[in-house]
Protein backbone atom coordinates (compact mmCIF):
# COMPACT_ATOMS: atom_id res chain seq x y z
CA UNK A 1 0.00 0.00 0.00
CA UNK A 2 2.85 2.42 0.84
CA UNK A 3 4.43 1.70 -2.56
CA UNK A 4 1.15 2.50 -4.30
CA UNK A 5 0.79 5.76 -2.36
CA UNK A 6 4.43 6.66 -3.03
CA UNK A 7 3.96 6.01 -6.77
CA UNK A 8 0.80 8.12 -6.77
CA UNK A 9 2.54 11.08 -5.13
CA UNK A 10 5.53 10.79 -7.50
CA UNK A 11 3.16 10.76 -10.51
CA UNK A 12 1.28 13.76 -9.09
CA UNK A 13 4.57 15.63 -8.60
CA UNK A 14 5.69 14.88 -12.17
CA UNK A 15 2.33 15.99 -13.62
CA UNK A 16 2.42 19.17 -11.52
CA UNK A 17 5.91 19.94 -12.84
CA UNK A 18 4.85 19.38 -16.47
CA UNK A 19 1.71 21.47 -16.30
CA UNK A 20 3.42 24.21 -14.27
CA UNK A 21 5.66 25.01 -17.23
CA UNK A 22 5.13 28.49 -18.65
CA UNK A 23 5.93 30.18 -21.92
CA UNK A 24 7.87 33.45 -21.63
CA UNK A 25 7.59 36.74 -23.53
CA UNK A 26 11.03 37.69 -24.79
CA UNK A 27 9.89 40.88 -26.59
CA UNK A 28 6.88 42.56 -28.16
CA UNK A 29 7.23 45.55 -30.50
CA UNK A 30 5.90 47.34 -33.59
CA UNK A 31 7.68 46.30 -36.83
CA UNK A 32 7.41 49.70 -38.53
CA UNK A 33 9.14 48.58 -41.76
CA UNK A 34 7.19 45.33 -42.10
CA UNK A 35 4.21 45.83 -44.49
CA UNK A 36 2.94 42.23 -44.30
CA UNK A 37 -0.30 43.44 -42.70
CA UNK A 38 -0.89 45.47 -45.88
CA UNK A 39 0.46 43.07 -48.51
CA UNK A 40 -1.38 40.07 -46.89
CA UNK A 41 -4.41 41.92 -45.43
CA UNK A 42 -7.40 40.60 -43.54
CA UNK A 43 -10.41 42.88 -42.94
CA UNK A 44 -12.10 43.47 -39.57
CA UNK A 45 -15.85 43.94 -39.04
CA UNK A 46 -15.51 47.63 -40.00
CA UNK A 47 -13.84 46.61 -43.28
CA UNK A 48 -10.51 48.08 -42.13
CA UNK A 49 -7.21 46.23 -42.48
CA UNK A 50 -6.45 44.23 -39.32
CA UNK A 51 -3.24 44.56 -37.36
CA UNK A 52 -0.97 41.51 -37.79
CA UNK A 53 0.84 40.04 -34.77
CA UNK A 54 3.61 37.64 -35.80
CA UNK A 55 4.05 35.30 -32.82
CA UNK A 56 7.51 33.75 -33.02
CA UNK A 57 7.80 30.35 -31.35
CA UNK A 58 8.97 26.98 -32.70
CA UNK A 59 6.12 24.97 -31.22
CA UNK A 60 3.23 23.11 -32.89
CA UNK A 61 -0.30 23.13 -31.57
CA UNK A 62 -0.31 26.70 -30.23
CA UNK A 63 -3.77 28.29 -30.00
CA UNK A 64 -4.80 31.88 -29.38
CA UNK A 65 -7.74 33.48 -27.65
CA UNK A 66 -8.97 37.07 -27.59
CA UNK A 67 -10.28 39.53 -30.16
CA UNK A 68 -8.78 37.88 -33.24
CA UNK A 69 -10.13 37.83 -36.80
CA UNK A 70 -10.32 34.40 -38.42
CA UNK A 71 -7.99 31.48 -37.81
CA UNK A 72 -4.29 32.15 -37.14
CA UNK A 73 -1.92 31.06 -39.90
CA UNK A 74 1.00 28.82 -38.92
CA UNK A 75 4.24 29.64 -40.71
CA UNK A 76 7.73 28.18 -40.25
CA UNK A 77 8.71 29.13 -36.69
CA UNK A 78 5.84 31.57 -36.16
CA UNK A 79 2.09 32.13 -36.19
CA UNK A 80 0.24 35.03 -37.90
CA UNK A 81 -2.58 36.35 -35.73
CA UNK A 82 -4.88 39.05 -37.16
CA UNK A 83 -6.51 41.48 -34.71
CA UNK A 84 -8.85 44.47 -35.20
CA UNK A 85 -7.79 48.00 -34.37
CA UNK A 86 -7.84 48.90 -30.65
CA UNK A 87 -7.13 45.43 -29.12
CA UNK A 88 -4.51 45.34 -26.35
CA UNK A 89 -4.44 41.71 -25.07
CA UNK A 90 -3.80 38.23 -26.48
CA UNK A 91 -3.91 34.85 -24.71
CA UNK A 92 -1.52 32.08 -25.82
CA UNK A 93 -2.61 28.46 -25.18
CA UNK A 94 -0.86 25.12 -25.48
CA UNK A 95 -1.67 21.73 -23.94
CA UNK A 96 1.82 21.38 -22.37
CA UNK A 97 1.96 24.88 -20.84
CA UNK A 98 -0.11 27.05 -18.60
CA UNK A 99 -2.04 29.78 -20.45
CA UNK A 100 -0.10 32.99 -21.07
CA UNK A 101 -1.91 36.34 -21.15
CA UNK A 102 0.05 39.07 -22.97
CA UNK A 103 -0.94 42.64 -22.09
CA UNK A 104 0.35 44.94 -24.84
CA UNK A 105 0.60 47.88 -22.44
CA UNK A 106 3.29 45.99 -20.52
CA UNK A 107 5.57 46.36 -23.56
CA UNK A 108 4.79 50.01 -24.45
CA UNK A 109 2.67 48.97 -27.42
CA UNK A 110 -0.80 49.68 -26.08
CA UNK A 111 -3.62 49.19 -28.57
CA UNK A 112 -2.78 47.81 -32.02
CA UNK A 113 -3.41 49.96 -35.11
CA UNK A 114 -5.04 49.05 -38.44
CA UNK A 115 -2.66 47.81 -41.12
CA UNK A 116 0.39 47.64 -38.81
CA UNK A 117 2.63 44.59 -38.16
CA UNK A 118 3.88 43.63 -34.68
CA UNK A 119 6.44 41.01 -33.56
CA UNK A 120 5.74 38.98 -30.38
CA UNK A 121 8.67 36.67 -29.54
CA UNK A 122 8.04 33.80 -27.07
CA UNK A 123 10.38 31.21 -25.59
CA UNK A 124 9.89 27.87 -23.89
CA UNK A 125 11.26 27.27 -20.40
CA UNK A 126 14.75 25.78 -20.25
CA UNK A 127 14.74 22.04 -19.84
CA UNK A 128 11.28 21.61 -21.35
CA UNK A 129 10.86 18.62 -23.61
CA UNK A 130 8.55 17.76 -26.50
CA UNK A 131 7.26 14.33 -27.48
CA UNK A 132 9.74 12.40 -29.60
CA UNK A 133 7.00 11.48 -32.05
CA UNK A 134 3.89 13.59 -32.50
CA UNK A 135 2.08 10.80 -34.33
CA UNK A 136 1.97 12.78 -37.56
CA UNK A 137 3.82 15.08 -39.94
CA UNK A 138 3.25 17.96 -42.34
CA UNK A 139 1.89 17.84 -45.84
CA UNK A 140 2.98 20.48 -48.36
CA UNK A 141 0.86 21.42 -51.35
CA UNK A 142 1.51 24.13 -53.97
CA UNK A 143 -1.33 25.09 -56.31
CA UNK A 144 -1.76 27.13 -59.48
CA UNK A 145 -3.78 29.32 -59.73
CA UNK A 146 -2.84 30.65 -56.30
CA UNK A 147 -6.46 31.43 -55.37
CA UNK A 148 -7.58 27.83 -55.83
CA UNK A 149 -9.69 26.24 -53.06
CA UNK A 150 -7.92 23.29 -51.41
CA UNK A 151 -9.78 20.51 -49.58
CA UNK A 152 -7.88 17.89 -47.52
CA UNK A 153 -9.79 14.78 -46.41
CA UNK A 154 -13.03 16.63 -47.18
CA UNK A 155 -12.11 19.71 -45.08
CA UNK A 156 -11.56 23.05 -46.81
CA UNK A 157 -8.22 24.62 -45.87
CA UNK A 158 -7.50 28.15 -44.65
CA UNK A 159 -7.18 30.60 -47.55
CA UNK A 160 -3.60 31.09 -48.79
CA UNK A 161 -2.61 34.09 -50.93
CA UNK A 162 0.69 32.56 -52.04
CA UNK A 163 -0.74 29.27 -53.33
CA UNK A 164 1.12 27.21 -50.70
CA UNK A 165 -0.67 25.06 -48.14
CA UNK A 166 0.71 23.02 -45.25
CA UNK A 167 -0.64 21.55 -42.02
CA UNK A 168 0.11 18.66 -39.70
CA UNK A 169 -1.79 15.42 -40.35
CA UNK A 170 -1.70 11.98 -38.68
CA UNK A 171 0.35 9.22 -40.29
CA UNK A 172 -1.44 7.34 -43.07
CA UNK A 173 -3.21 7.98 -46.38
CA UNK A 174 -5.02 11.23 -47.13
CA UNK A 175 -6.89 12.78 -50.06
CA UNK A 176 -6.86 16.25 -51.62
CA UNK A 177 -9.01 18.18 -54.07
CA UNK A 178 -8.09 21.46 -55.78
CA UNK A 179 -10.79 23.66 -57.36
CA UNK A 180 -10.94 27.13 -58.92
CA UNK A 181 -13.51 29.02 -60.92
CA UNK A 182 -12.78 28.68 -64.62
CA UNK A 183 -10.50 25.64 -64.15
CA UNK A 184 -10.95 21.87 -64.27
CA UNK A 185 -10.69 20.51 -60.71
CA UNK A 186 -8.14 17.85 -59.78
CA UNK A 187 -8.12 15.21 -57.01
CA UNK A 188 -5.47 12.85 -55.66
CA UNK A 189 -4.01 11.16 -52.60
CA UNK A 190 -0.79 11.20 -50.58
CA UNK A 191 0.76 9.41 -47.61
CA UNK A 192 2.02 10.98 -44.38
CA UNK A 193 4.98 9.30 -42.66
CA UNK A 194 7.81 10.34 -40.34
CA UNK A 195 10.13 11.03 -43.28
CA UNK A 196 10.30 14.29 -45.25
CA UNK A 197 7.50 14.77 -47.73
CA UNK A 198 8.10 15.87 -51.31
CA UNK A 199 5.77 18.84 -51.94
CA UNK A 200 2.84 18.12 -54.22
CA UNK A 201 2.49 20.57 -57.11
CA UNK A 202 -0.99 20.86 -58.62
CA UNK A 203 -1.54 23.07 -61.68
CA UNK A 204 -5.13 23.23 -62.88
CA UNK A 205 -5.96 23.36 -66.56
CA UNK A 206 -8.06 26.35 -67.58
CA UNK A 207 -11.62 25.63 -68.63
CA UNK A 208 -12.13 29.23 -69.73
CA UNK A 209 -13.15 30.28 -73.20
CA UNK A 210 -10.97 32.81 -75.06
CA UNK A 211 -12.81 35.77 -76.56
CA UNK A 212 -11.36 38.46 -78.85
CA UNK A 213 -13.44 41.63 -79.43
CA UNK A 214 -12.78 44.42 -81.96
CA UNK A 215 -14.49 47.64 -83.06
CA UNK A 216 -13.40 50.01 -85.87
CA UNK A 217 -14.21 53.09 -83.73
CA UNK A 218 -11.07 54.01 -81.73
CA UNK A 219 -10.86 54.08 -77.90
CA UNK A 220 -14.10 52.16 -77.33
CA UNK A 221 -14.58 50.65 -73.86
CA UNK A 222 -15.70 47.05 -73.53
CA UNK A 223 -18.09 45.93 -70.80
CA UNK A 224 -18.68 42.27 -69.98
CA UNK A 225 -21.77 41.54 -67.88
CA UNK A 226 -22.03 45.26 -67.01
CA UNK A 227 -18.41 45.50 -65.78
CA UNK A 228 -15.64 47.41 -67.56
CA UNK A 229 -12.77 45.19 -68.74
CA UNK A 230 -10.73 47.67 -70.81
CA UNK A 231 -10.67 49.14 -74.29
CA UNK A 232 -10.84 47.39 -77.65
CA UNK A 233 -9.22 45.54 -79.26
CA UNK A 234 -9.50 43.17 -76.28
CA UNK A 235 -8.69 39.52 -75.73
CA UNK A 236 -9.53 37.76 -72.48
CA UNK A 237 -10.85 34.65 -70.78
CA UNK A 238 -14.48 34.12 -69.79
CA UNK A 239 -16.34 31.32 -68.05
CA UNK A 240 -18.60 29.02 -70.00
CA UNK A 241 -22.21 30.13 -70.31
CA UNK A 242 -23.99 33.25 -71.50
CA UNK A 243 -22.43 36.72 -71.31
CA UNK A 244 -23.55 40.21 -72.29
CA UNK A 245 -20.82 42.22 -74.02
CA UNK A 246 -21.19 45.95 -74.73
CA UNK A 247 -19.20 48.49 -76.73
CA UNK A 248 -19.40 51.96 -75.13
CA UNK A 249 -17.89 55.38 -75.74
CA UNK A 250 -18.99 58.77 -74.46
CA UNK A 251 -20.91 60.58 -77.16
CA UNK A 252 -21.65 57.43 -79.18
CA UNK A 253 -24.51 54.94 -79.29
CA UNK A 254 -23.62 51.71 -77.51
CA UNK A 255 -23.86 48.27 -79.09
CA UNK A 256 -24.61 44.97 -77.33
CA UNK A 257 -24.12 41.29 -78.11
CA UNK A 258 -25.07 38.15 -76.19
CA UNK A 259 -22.63 35.24 -76.51
CA UNK A 260 -22.96 31.66 -75.25
CA UNK A 261 -19.59 30.03 -74.55
CA UNK A 262 -18.50 26.44 -73.99
CA UNK A 263 -15.37 25.30 -72.13
CA UNK A 264 -12.08 26.21 -73.86
CA UNK A 265 -13.94 27.72 -76.85
CA UNK A 266 -12.22 30.41 -78.96
CA UNK A 267 -14.54 33.14 -80.27
CA UNK A 268 -13.97 36.34 -82.29
CA UNK A 269 -16.56 39.13 -81.98
CA UNK A 270 -16.54 42.20 -84.24
CA UNK A 271 -18.71 45.22 -83.41
CA UNK A 272 -19.77 47.66 -86.10
CA UNK A 273 -18.53 51.24 -86.04
CA UNK A 274 -20.34 53.19 -83.31
CA UNK A 275 -22.67 56.00 -84.36
CA UNK A 276 -21.87 59.43 -82.88
CA UNK A 277 -24.59 61.23 -80.89
CA UNK A 278 -24.48 64.89 -81.84
CA UNK A 279 -25.99 68.31 -81.27
CA UNK A 280 -25.20 71.86 -82.35
CA UNK A 281 -23.71 75.03 -80.87
CA UNK A 282 -24.59 78.61 -81.81
CA UNK A 283 -21.92 81.21 -80.94
CA UNK A 284 -22.75 84.92 -81.34
CA UNK A 285 -19.95 86.97 -79.77
CA UNK A 286 -18.71 90.49 -80.50
CA UNK A 287 -16.42 91.71 -81.89
CA UNK A 288 -17.18 89.71 -85.04
CA UNK A 289 -14.37 87.46 -86.19
CA UNK A 290 -13.43 86.27 -82.69
CA UNK A 291 -11.93 82.77 -82.84
CA UNK A 292 -13.92 79.91 -81.30
CA UNK A 293 -12.19 76.96 -79.63
CA UNK A 294 -13.98 73.83 -78.44
CA UNK A 295 -12.04 71.66 -76.00
CA UNK A 296 -8.82 73.39 -77.08
CA UNK A 297 -9.40 72.93 -80.82
CA UNK A 298 -10.09 75.90 -83.09
CA UNK A 299 -13.38 75.32 -84.97
CA UNK A 300 -14.10 78.69 -86.61
CA UNK A 301 -15.13 82.29 -85.94
CA UNK A 302 -18.08 84.06 -84.34
CA UNK A 303 -20.90 84.44 -85.25
CA UNK A 304 -21.53 80.86 -86.45
CA UNK A 305 -23.58 77.72 -85.83
CA UNK A 306 -21.29 74.71 -85.34
CA UNK A 307 -23.05 71.48 -86.29
CA UNK A 308 -22.21 67.90 -85.43
CA UNK A 309 -20.74 68.40 -81.95
CA UNK A 310 -20.59 65.37 -79.70
CA UNK A 311 -23.11 65.35 -76.85
CA UNK A 312 -21.72 66.02 -73.39
CA UNK A 313 -19.92 68.80 -71.56
CA UNK A 314 -17.43 70.92 -73.55
CA UNK A 315 -15.18 73.86 -72.78
CA UNK A 316 -15.72 76.72 -75.24
CA UNK A 317 -13.25 79.62 -75.50
CA UNK A 318 -13.74 82.81 -77.54
CA UNK A 319 -10.51 84.72 -78.30
CA UNK A 320 -9.33 87.73 -80.28
CA UNK A 321 -6.11 89.74 -80.20
CA UNK A 322 -6.49 92.83 -78.05
CA UNK A 323 -9.39 91.32 -76.08
CA UNK A 324 -9.68 89.09 -73.07
CA UNK A 325 -10.60 85.44 -73.51
CA UNK A 326 -14.09 84.35 -72.49
CA UNK A 327 -14.34 80.71 -71.31
CA UNK A 328 -17.62 78.84 -70.88
CA UNK A 329 -18.66 75.27 -70.18
CA UNK A 330 -21.59 74.18 -72.35
CA UNK A 331 -23.69 71.02 -72.34
CA UNK A 332 -24.58 69.65 -75.79
CA UNK A 333 -27.78 67.58 -76.00
CA UNK A 334 -28.78 65.19 -78.78
CA UNK A 335 -30.45 66.96 -81.71
CA UNK A 336 -30.56 70.33 -79.91
CA UNK A 337 -28.70 73.59 -80.41
CA UNK A 338 -27.02 75.22 -77.42
CA UNK A 339 -26.36 78.98 -77.58
CA UNK A 340 -23.60 81.26 -76.34
CA UNK A 341 -23.48 85.02 -76.78
CA UNK A 342 -21.60 87.94 -75.30
CA UNK A 343 -19.06 90.69 -75.78
CA UNK A 344 -15.30 90.31 -75.23
CA UNK A 345 -13.71 92.91 -72.99
CA UNK A 346 -10.43 94.67 -73.55
CA UNK A 347 -7.40 92.56 -72.79
CA UNK A 348 -6.27 92.21 -69.15
CA UNK A 349 -3.22 90.44 -67.88
CA UNK A 350 -2.87 88.44 -64.72
CA UNK A 351 0.33 88.01 -62.81
CA UNK A 352 1.85 84.69 -61.88
CA UNK A 353 3.72 84.00 -58.68
CA UNK A 354 7.16 85.66 -58.66
CA UNK A 355 9.92 83.43 -59.98
CA UNK A 356 7.44 81.06 -61.69
CA UNK A 357 6.84 80.37 -65.36
CA UNK A 358 3.34 79.90 -66.75
CA UNK A 359 1.84 77.77 -69.53
CA UNK A 360 -1.94 77.59 -69.84
CA UNK A 361 -3.39 76.65 -66.45
CA UNK A 362 -0.05 75.25 -65.20
CA UNK A 363 2.81 77.11 -63.48
CA UNK A 364 6.31 75.81 -62.77
CA UNK A 365 8.07 76.93 -59.58
CA UNK A 366 11.84 76.34 -59.30
CA UNK A 367 13.11 74.88 -56.00
CA UNK A 368 16.85 74.09 -56.16
CA UNK A 369 19.45 72.03 -58.05
CA UNK A 370 17.29 72.00 -61.19
CA UNK A 371 14.28 70.58 -59.31
CA UNK A 372 10.96 72.38 -59.78
CA UNK A 373 7.27 71.90 -58.97
CA UNK A 374 4.48 71.91 -61.58
CA UNK A 375 1.19 73.25 -60.18
CA UNK A 376 -2.24 73.20 -61.88
CA UNK A 377 -4.75 76.01 -61.37
CA UNK A 378 -8.14 74.93 -59.97
CA UNK A 379 -10.88 77.50 -60.45
CA UNK A 380 -13.33 78.13 -57.58
CA UNK A 381 -16.69 76.40 -57.78
CA UNK A 382 -19.44 74.37 -56.13
CA UNK A 383 -19.74 70.57 -56.16
CA UNK A 384 -21.43 67.68 -54.36
CA UNK A 385 -18.94 66.01 -52.00
CA UNK A 386 -19.17 62.37 -50.92
CA UNK A 387 -20.88 59.23 -52.24
CA UNK A 388 -22.60 60.62 -55.35
CA UNK A 389 -24.49 58.27 -57.67
CA UNK A 390 -21.50 57.30 -59.83
CA UNK A 391 -19.48 56.18 -56.78
CA UNK A 392 -20.13 52.43 -56.67
CA UNK A 393 -20.08 50.52 -53.33
CA UNK A 394 -19.34 53.57 -51.14
CA UNK A 395 -18.37 53.22 -47.47
CA UNK A 396 -20.54 54.72 -44.73
CA UNK A 397 -18.05 57.53 -43.96
CA UNK A 398 -18.56 58.88 -47.49
CA UNK A 399 -22.16 59.74 -46.55
CA UNK A 400 -24.21 61.90 -46.47
CA UNK A 401 -23.43 63.83 -49.64
CA UNK A 402 -23.35 67.59 -49.19
CA UNK A 403 -22.84 70.69 -51.30
CA UNK A 404 -19.47 72.40 -50.91
CA UNK A 405 -18.49 75.79 -52.28
CA UNK A 406 -14.83 76.77 -52.66
CA UNK A 407 -14.75 80.53 -53.08
CA UNK A 408 -11.09 80.93 -54.06
CA UNK A 409 -8.98 79.61 -56.92
CA UNK A 410 -5.96 77.55 -55.84
CA UNK A 411 -3.05 75.60 -57.33
CA UNK A 412 -2.54 71.87 -56.72
CA UNK A 413 0.45 69.68 -57.58
CA UNK A 414 0.30 68.27 -61.10
CA UNK A 415 2.14 65.25 -59.68
CA UNK A 416 2.58 63.64 -56.29
CA UNK A 417 5.72 64.89 -54.52
CA UNK A 418 8.64 62.88 -55.94
CA UNK A 419 11.61 61.47 -54.09
CA UNK A 420 13.88 63.86 -56.02
CA UNK A 421 11.92 66.88 -54.73
CA UNK A 422 11.86 65.55 -51.14
CA UNK A 423 15.62 64.85 -51.32
CA UNK A 424 16.32 68.36 -52.64
CA UNK A 425 14.35 69.97 -49.80
CA UNK A 426 15.07 67.65 -46.85
CA UNK A 427 18.42 66.10 -47.78
CA UNK A 428 17.11 62.55 -47.22
CA UNK A 429 14.86 59.96 -48.85
CA UNK A 430 12.76 57.78 -46.48
CA UNK A 431 11.00 55.83 -49.24
CA UNK A 432 10.78 52.02 -49.40
CA UNK A 433 10.73 51.95 -53.21
CA UNK A 434 13.69 54.01 -54.45
CA UNK A 435 13.66 56.18 -57.58
CA UNK A 436 13.95 59.94 -58.24
CA UNK A 437 10.65 60.11 -60.14
CA UNK A 438 8.75 57.69 -57.91
CA UNK A 439 6.40 59.27 -55.36
CA UNK A 440 7.91 59.75 -51.92
CA UNK A 441 6.36 57.49 -49.24
CA UNK A 442 7.07 56.43 -45.67
CA UNK A 443 6.37 60.06 -44.67
CA UNK A 444 4.06 60.97 -41.79
CA UNK A 445 1.72 63.97 -41.65
CA UNK A 446 4.18 65.51 -39.18
CA UNK A 447 7.07 64.89 -41.62
CA UNK A 448 5.09 66.67 -44.34
CA UNK A 449 4.67 69.77 -42.16
CA UNK A 450 8.46 69.97 -41.73
CA UNK A 451 8.96 69.44 -45.48
CA UNK A 452 6.48 72.21 -46.33
CA UNK A 453 8.08 74.62 -43.85
CA UNK A 454 11.52 74.05 -45.39
CA UNK A 455 10.12 74.26 -48.95
CA UNK A 456 8.47 77.61 -48.16
CA UNK A 457 11.79 78.97 -46.84
CA UNK A 458 13.55 77.92 -50.05
CA UNK A 459 10.93 79.19 -52.53
CA UNK A 460 9.43 82.13 -50.64
CA UNK A 461 5.97 80.69 -51.43
CA UNK A 462 3.25 79.43 -49.06
CA UNK A 463 2.73 75.77 -49.87
CA UNK A 464 0.48 73.61 -47.68
CA UNK A 465 -1.48 70.36 -47.66
CA UNK A 466 -4.88 70.44 -49.41
CA UNK A 467 -8.06 70.43 -47.38
CA UNK A 468 -10.12 67.30 -47.92
CA UNK A 469 -12.68 69.33 -49.91
CA UNK A 470 -9.97 70.91 -52.12
CA UNK A 471 -8.53 67.45 -52.76
CA UNK A 472 -11.85 65.87 -53.79
CA UNK A 473 -12.89 68.86 -55.95
CA UNK A 474 -9.60 68.66 -57.88
CA UNK A 475 -9.79 64.84 -58.15
CA UNK A 476 -13.30 65.10 -59.66
CA UNK A 477 -11.99 67.55 -62.29
CA UNK A 478 -13.16 70.82 -60.71
CA UNK A 479 -15.51 72.81 -62.95
CA UNK A 480 -14.45 70.61 -65.89
CA UNK A 481 -15.71 67.43 -64.21
CA UNK A 482 -17.31 64.81 -66.43
CA UNK A 483 -18.71 62.84 -63.48
CA UNK A 484 -16.24 59.96 -63.51
CA UNK A 485 -16.03 57.46 -60.64
CA UNK A 486 -12.23 57.65 -60.57
CA UNK A 487 -10.06 60.72 -61.09
CA UNK A 488 -10.16 61.16 -64.87
CA UNK A 489 -11.98 58.03 -66.05
CA UNK A 490 -14.49 55.29 -65.33
CA UNK A 491 -11.83 52.82 -66.50
CA UNK A 492 -9.46 52.67 -63.54
CA UNK A 493 -6.52 51.07 -65.36
CA UNK A 494 -6.31 54.13 -67.64
CA UNK A 495 -5.55 56.54 -64.77
CA UNK A 496 -4.26 54.56 -61.79
CA UNK A 497 -1.68 52.12 -60.45
CA UNK A 498 -3.62 49.84 -58.08
CA UNK A 499 -3.61 46.19 -56.96
CA UNK A 500 -4.59 44.75 -60.35
CA UNK A 501 -1.73 46.37 -62.31
CA UNK A 502 0.87 47.76 -59.87
CA UNK A 503 2.89 44.60 -59.23
CA UNK A 504 2.72 45.66 -55.53
CA UNK A 505 5.02 48.66 -55.94
CA UNK A 506 4.92 52.37 -56.76
CA UNK A 507 5.44 53.70 -60.29
CA UNK A 508 6.89 56.83 -61.89
CA UNK A 509 4.50 59.76 -61.45
CA UNK A 510 2.54 60.93 -64.48
CA UNK A 511 2.73 57.66 -66.46
CA UNK A 512 -1.06 57.15 -66.51
CA UNK A 513 -3.63 59.46 -68.08
CA UNK A 514 -4.43 62.77 -66.28
CA UNK A 515 -7.88 63.86 -65.16
CA UNK A 516 -9.95 66.65 -66.70
CA UNK A 517 -7.70 69.34 -65.14
CA UNK A 518 -4.45 67.71 -66.27
CA UNK A 519 -3.59 66.29 -62.81
CA UNK A 520 -1.98 62.85 -62.57
CA UNK A 521 -2.28 59.91 -60.10
CA UNK A 522 -5.10 61.28 -57.93
CA UNK A 523 -6.39 57.71 -58.09
CA UNK A 524 -3.77 55.12 -57.16
CA UNK A 525 0.07 55.07 -56.90
CA UNK A 526 0.16 56.38 -53.28
CA UNK A 527 -2.40 57.72 -50.83
CA UNK A 528 -2.04 61.45 -50.18
CA UNK A 529 -2.17 63.31 -46.84
CA UNK A 530 -4.77 66.07 -46.39
CA UNK A 531 -4.65 68.86 -43.81
CA UNK A 532 -7.96 67.92 -42.10
CA UNK A 533 -8.62 65.96 -38.95
CA UNK A 534 -10.78 62.94 -39.84
CA UNK A 535 -14.47 63.31 -38.90
CA UNK A 536 -17.98 62.34 -39.98
CA UNK A 537 -19.83 64.21 -42.74
CA UNK A 538 -22.80 66.54 -42.29
CA UNK A 539 -25.58 66.93 -44.85
CA UNK A 540 -25.44 70.72 -44.52
CA UNK A 541 -24.02 72.87 -47.32
CA UNK A 542 -20.57 74.22 -46.50
CA UNK A 543 -18.27 77.02 -47.70
CA UNK A 544 -14.49 76.40 -47.68
CA UNK A 545 -14.71 73.54 -45.10
CA UNK A 546 -11.57 72.51 -43.21
CA UNK A 547 -12.78 69.26 -41.61
CA UNK A 548 -13.24 68.33 -37.95
CA UNK A 549 -11.96 70.76 -35.32
CA UNK A 550 -9.98 68.00 -33.58
CA UNK A 551 -9.35 64.27 -33.66
CA UNK A 552 -6.79 61.48 -33.43
CA UNK A 553 -6.33 60.72 -37.15
CA UNK A 554 -5.63 62.84 -40.22
CA UNK A 555 -7.40 62.30 -43.58
CA UNK A 556 -5.64 60.72 -46.54
CA UNK A 557 -7.14 60.22 -50.00
CA UNK A 558 -6.78 58.62 -53.42
CA UNK A 559 -6.09 54.88 -53.06
CA UNK A 560 -2.67 53.36 -53.80
CA UNK A 561 -0.67 50.56 -55.41
CA UNK A 562 -1.78 48.37 -52.48
CA UNK A 563 -5.52 49.16 -52.68
CA UNK A 564 -8.29 47.77 -54.90
CA UNK A 565 -10.66 49.56 -57.27
CA UNK A 566 -13.27 50.29 -54.58
CA UNK A 567 -10.66 52.23 -52.59
CA UNK A 568 -9.53 54.23 -55.65
CA UNK A 569 -12.76 56.21 -56.15
CA UNK A 570 -12.62 60.01 -55.85
CA UNK A 571 -14.91 59.99 -52.78
CA UNK A 572 -13.00 57.28 -50.85
CA UNK A 573 -11.67 58.39 -47.44
CA UNK A 574 -9.07 56.87 -45.13
CA UNK A 575 -7.59 57.96 -41.81
CA UNK A 576 -4.20 57.37 -40.14
CA UNK A 577 -2.49 58.80 -37.07
CA UNK A 578 -0.37 61.84 -38.01
CA UNK A 579 2.88 60.21 -36.82
CA UNK A 580 2.39 57.05 -38.90
CA UNK A 581 4.62 56.19 -41.88
CA UNK A 582 3.72 53.48 -44.44
CA UNK A 583 4.94 52.55 -47.91
CA UNK A 584 1.60 53.31 -49.59
CA UNK A 585 1.17 56.90 -48.32
CA UNK A 586 2.72 60.06 -49.81
CA UNK A 587 1.86 63.72 -50.34
CA UNK A 588 0.61 66.30 -52.88
CA UNK A 589 0.92 70.08 -52.36
CA UNK A 590 -1.34 73.10 -52.84
CA UNK A 591 -0.94 76.87 -52.55
CA UNK A 592 -3.17 79.90 -53.09
CA UNK A 593 -2.14 83.21 -54.66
Amino acid sequence: MRKILLSFFMLFAIMSTVFAQKLKVESFKLASNDITAQSHPRKDLNNLNCALVKVGIALDGVKFDGSIMGDPIQKLGEYWVYMPKGVSMLQVLHKNYTPLMVNFYDYDVGKVESGMTYILTLSKPSGSTEPTDAGGNFYALTVNPKNAVVTIDGNQQTVSTDGEYSAMLPYGNHTYKVEAGGYISKSGSFTISSSDMTPINVSLVSAMATVSVTCPTPAVSLYVDKKSVGTMPWTGSLKEGMHLIEAKKDGYRSQQRTINLSQQQKLDVAFNELAAIQGNLSVNYKPFGAEVYIDGNKVGQSPHVFNGIMVGSHKVEIKKDGYGTDSKTVSILEGQTASLSGVLTTNTSSSVASGASSSGNTITIPVKDGISIDMVRVEAGTFTMGATAEMKEPYDDEKPTHRVTLTNDYYIGKYEVTQALWQAVMGNNPSSFKGDNLPVEQVSWNDCQKFISQLNRITGKTFRLPTEAEWEYAARGGNKSRGYQYSGSNNLSDVAWYTDNSGYKTHTVGTKQPNELGIYDMSGNVLEWCQDWYGIYSSSSQINPTGATSGSDRVNRGGSWLYDARDSRSSYRYEIMPNCRIGSLGVRLVFSE
